[in-house]
């Protein structure tokens, strides 16, 4: 319910002339390096300042860039924390498309698949630098909302269609509501635990997986 990289020696790549990156593909290779910088740049200031303190000043000065390239890549911040917060979204929502293998056969197994579900988003939050002020960012600020709710959405709808591949379902939609609801409440719970200091982390984490075995359930119809 989701390639392995090639070494890059660059004093291997240059020593052949014949080899050389045409104009193109180096310009193409250096943009990409610019724009990551400036994303690296912001994810490292929400992680160690917080939302209030990102704006282009800040990112270019991190960076070590000039104003102009910043508005190259983004019109304005707000740009740039919409690119961030759809990479954190991904994020969570890609433990949903990893092919675990995992059969649910009985209630057990569903539970122990919540739990994967429930503890791999949280794992892959905490694992994004800034994750924190980004969660913030997509509840807070209107513009950024849809990333959220989007995702969101995207990921009820990945639950309802592994319940009904698992033959747990008579429709490939029935489970699309309550585990929209699991997921926003898996969303607030996270939030929760950076705000207190992931005061009770496992007991908060195993009460999530047990809401979202509730909600999601499907009650077998005695034959």
């Amino acid at each position: 319910m989701q390639d392995p990289a090639i070494p890059f020696d660059r004093r291997v790549f240059y020593s052949r002339a014949s080899e050389k990156p045409r104009p193109d593909e180096s310009m193409t290779r250096k943009k990409v390096d610019t724009r990551q910088k400036l994303l690296d740049a912001a994810l490292s200031i929400l992680e160690e300042e917080g939302l209030a303190a990102l704006n282009s000043n800040a990112v270019v000065e991190r960076a070590g860039v000039t104003p102009p390239t910043f508005y190259h890549y983004f019109k304005n911040k707000q740009l740039l924390l919409r690119e961030l917060g759809e990479r954190l979204m991904l994020a969570q929502s890609d433990v949903l498309r990893r092919d675990t293998g995992m059969v649910v056969r009985n209630a057990d197994d569903f539970y122990n698949a919540c739990s994967v579900i429930v503890r791999g988003a949280y794992a892959e939050t905490r694992a994004m630098k800034g994750s924190y002020a980004l969660l913030v960012s997509l509840r807070a600020i209107p513009e950024l909302r849809d990333i959220r709710l989007n995702s969101h959405e995207e990921m009820a709808q990945l639950i309802s269609r592994y319940l009904f591949g698992q033959g747990l379902t008579e429709r490939i939609d029935e489970r699309v509501v309550p585990a929209r609801l699991a997921i926003e409440f898996l969303y607030a719970a996270i939030e929760m635990l950076y705000e207190t200091g992931f005061k009770n982390e496992d007991e908060v984490l195993e009460m999530v997986t047990r809401a979202h075995f509730n909600l999601v359930t499907v009650e077998r119809k005695a034959s």
